[in-house]
């Protein structure tokens, strides 16, 4: 997955392939893995979604299935998706929003 973050002015503009949006501050990002592939979905309000879903290599796609220890650390080095949802601030299926108190 190629992707690019850019900050412009006060926005940050992330662009995937050669697809772009804006990110507002409130945008809501999740990414979750399943067996046809992964997704990351940009949620914002008044806006339509934007998804975005890619396939890993098969042989990280079974690295679960035969590492005994696979983790979060792992599927990081796996899965470009999941360093990119960090950095938006975004959940995944290893890490949900924290709760609040």
């Amino acid at each position: 997955m190629q992707a690019e973050l850019c900050q412009v002015g006060d926005h940050q503009i992330l662009t995937i392939g050669d697809r772009r949006i804006v990110l507002k501050p409130d945008a809501v990002v999740q990414h979750r893995n399943g067996w046809l592939g992964q997704r990351l979905t940009i949620a914002q309000p008044g806006e339509a979604s934007f998804t975005h879903r890619y396939r890993l290599p098969w042989i990280s796609q079974l690295a679960p299935l035969w590492e005994a220890a696979y983790d979060r650390w792992s599927a990081e080095a796996d899965d470009p998706g999941l360093e990119l949802t960090e950095l938006l601030g975004g959940t995944d299926d290893w890490r949900e929003a924290p709760a609040d108190h």
